[in-house]
């Protein structure tokens, strides 16, 4: 992270916090220099959450804490992780001990139905949840405590639009995880294929929690059948719609019908893409089938480059979506902190928008919408060829469009 353009992030970001409600003419509150370690909390979704996260939280608090002693920030900032173990009922019992322990602000969790279980928890104690992943339109609501750094499901389903027309699908079967996330998807992209003439053959809702789906994919694997007498192989898209969970069982039970597995660039996940699970549990399946999925796309910039180098290094492997999303969230947290001058909900409530729209990450520009949620998607799409994901296009939000490499 180069210190003078973070430096000269906070020399903008300082003053701007005038603007955030004082009367004119009022007297100026004086407050004491914040000093010492300050927490941020951060709640993982799952287990499986943690290893591509891990790396790039350690580098966040390194980077952060480096550049406030260089710059005499006499603070330090920790990170304090806790695991809901894809439980929203222990995503509200991790929060509440975080809250216990003094934490203002908590990072996380990947999940919407983690998130829409935690916002009365946050709403009640005034505590900041900046999730690095969720995007249930549901959750979209302006004035409330939860802020996302990925756009909501609205945008995912207009880049699903644009995929399917560009592929030349004409007709859709869909399998969905019964939970925020994916219902919200699902209904989107329901609405879109309508207007653009794609018929949906099935539209299945599942259990998220269970560990195969067998008896569902003979379903599907009958409606597939019967869809062939219509259209041709290549015209029929399976969509996969979940929040990570379910997706190897998913593709373990559907790999029990051959005729399913012949439906090959043509069975696509929702926004998991380049998640390793895929290729260590099911990386047979994903190669027979090409598996595709996307997932939020950096802005290619230097300090992009720069960071994925020094993240590959650490980690060994490339940066899963939700790493760069993190180390943004977290740096984000840090400096609202540091312009707000007080660890305070309602203080940092009013302070981090204005922090996140002159904030320019290693994920791009984080500027965010009305409801709190990040303003202008771009997604990566991604395709598992040979055992390995490889990034095969990109979607330009702003243009609706996508590019293949």
């Amino acid at each position: 992270m180069k210190k003078l353009t973070l430096f000269m992030c906070l020399i903008i970001l300082i003053p701007a916090f005038s603007v955030f409600g004082e009367k004119e003419g009022a007297e100026e509150e004086v407050r004491p220099a914040l000093t010492g370690e300050i927490p941020i909390g951060v709640i993982h979704a799952a287990t499986i959450e943690v290893g591509p996260e891990a790396p790039a939280i350690e580098m966040a608090i390194e980077d952060i804490n480096k550049w406030c002693e260089e710059s005499g920030i006499r603070v330090k900032f920790v990170a304090w992780s806790e695991n809901a173990e894809e439980s929203a009922t222990k995503a509200v019992e991790r929060a509440e001990v975080l809250i216990g322990r003094g934490v203002k602000v908590i990072v996380g969790s990947e999940w919407s139905s983690h998130c829409k279980a935690l916002l009365k928890l946050i709403g009640d104690r005034k505590v900041i949840l900046l999730s690095q992943s969720s995007s249930s339109p549901e959750l979209a609501v302006p004035g409330d405590y939860l802020f996302r750094l990925q756009p909501d499901d609205t945008k995912q389903a207009l880049f699903i639009r644009r995929l399917t027309l560009s592929l030349g699908i004409k007709a859709a079967i869909v399998v969905y995880a019964r939970e925020a996330y994916a219902e919200g998807l699902w209904k989107e992209c329901a609405k879109l294929w309508k207007t653009e003439g794609i018929e949906i053959i099935e539209s299945m809702g599942v259990d998220p929690e269970k560990k195969e789906f067998i008896g569902e994919f003979a379903t599907i694997n009958a409606k597939y059948k019967e869809a062939l007498g219509k259209y041709k192989r290549d015209e029929i898209g399976i969509w996969l719609l979940h929040t990570y969970g379910p997706g190897i069982p998913m593709l373990t039970s559907m790999a029990k019908y051959p005729e399913l597995m012949k439906a090959t660039a043509r069975v696509f996940d929702s926004d998991n893409g380049g998640a390793p699970g895929f290729i260590e549990y099911a990386g047979d399946i994903c190669s027979q089938l090409k598996f595709a999925a996307y997932a939020f796309g950096a802005t290619v910039s230097p300090k992009w480059e720069e960071w994925r180098g020094r993240y590959v290094a650490k980690a060994g492997y490339e940066p899963y979506f939700t790493a760069f999303q993190i180390y943004d969230c977290i740096w984000i947290t840090a400096l609202s902190i540091l312009v707000a001058e007080k660890y305070d909900g309602p203080a940092l409530v009013k302070v981090l928008p204005k922090v996140a729209e002159s904030y320019f990450g290693v994920s791009g520009w984080c500027a965010l919408n009305e409801a709190g949620d990040r303003a202008y998607p771009n997604y990566n799409v991604w395709q598992v060829v040979k055992g390995k994901w490889e990034v095969v296009g990109f979607y330009d939000g702003a243009t609706d469009s996508i590019k293949w490499y």
